[in-house]
């Protein structure tokens, strides 16, 4: 394993991190050091975790990685281990800050996940090779796996666990804080139910993480947001009857023919609809 250093003064040094007031001195690293000058996200939570929450923490994470952003989360067992596993399955590299040297791996049970992540994606910690892991370690830190992430997502943690000391590291660092809501029967769940009631995002289904993220917005999801409310509903009209023509679409907005017809050539020029004659189609 070949283990490298760097410090605040070094250009490959994280720009986010390096804002934070407790930004680490010096980091030891093996991987692909690349990965951090990409935007980030955290997912991390228990270790002891219920099977409901290591899905959870697995999906979201491989949809994040589905968005082209990379998750950087511990690698303790439970929610750390199903996030790096769902970013994994999602085609993109991950990181693990870890709680030891970069040479140890620690619980011993993730050496495969270790050593995956040491080929394709990257290990970093503020300890040197050969330090073993001590209980002050490891929530010292989670100020760096929030330091180098955009935003962090808590999936099941108690009220004083290491998860909930990341979301208050989040905080104070200005990163955005989502949480999963829990099960009110399970003790792990009091934690991010908390945080939701003290305004954290609340993650609500799977299908919209990347949207309420933030993340892997299309080109012509961009557009649609600049539309005018006249051009939403027609576009609208459009999607639900492809093929309609320019009179009916008058028709069904309410609008006159010229007016129709300027919106239609206009949602063509941004690329959204092709017009084939008088009849209006999406554009795929």
């Amino acid at each position: 394993m070949k283990i490298e250093t760097m410090t605040m003064e070094s250009p490959e040094y994280p720009e986010h991190l390096k804002s934070i007031p407790d930004a680490p001195e010096k980091l030891y690293y093996s991987g692909d050091i690349g990965i951090i000058e990409h935007p980030l996200i955290a997912v991390v939570g228990t270790r002891r975790c219920s099977p409901y929450g290591r899905w959870a923490a697995e999906k979201i994470s491989e949809k994040i990685a589905r968005c082209g952003v990379s998750v950087v989360s511990g690698m303790a067992s439970g929610i750390d281990t199903a996030a790096h596993r769902g970013c994994i399955k999602g085609g993109m590299p991950t990181i693990a800050v870890l709680g030891t040297g970069v040479d140890i791996c620690f619980p011993s049970s993730n050496r495969q996940l270790y050593e995956r992540i040491a080929a394709e994606g990257l290990l970093i910690s503020e300890y040197p090779p050969g330090e073993g892991g001590r209980p002050a370690y490891f929530p010292q830190r989670n100020r760096i796996i929030s330091g180098l992430s955009k935003s962090v997502i808590v999936v099941e943690g108690a009220p004083r666990s290491g998860s909930m000391i990341t979301a208050r590291l989040a905080l104070e660092q200005g990163r955005d804080v989502f949480a999963v809501p829990g099960n009110i029967d399970q003790p792990n769940s009091l934690g991010v139910n908390k945080l939701i009631a003290d305004g954290a995002y609340p993650i609500l289904e799977l299908e919209s993480v990347c949207e309420v993220l933030g993340i892997g917005v299309t080109e012509k999801q961009k557009i649609i947001r600049t539309l005018s409310e006249e051009e939403i509903m027609l576009l609208g009209f459009i999607s639900e009857q492809p093929g309609m023509t320019i009179e009916y679409a008058a028709f069904k907005t309410g609008f006159d023919y010229l007016t129709a017809s300027t919106l239609a050539s206009g949602l063509e020029l941004k690329g959204l609809v092709s017009l084939r004659g008088q009849r209006v189609f999406l554009q795929k």
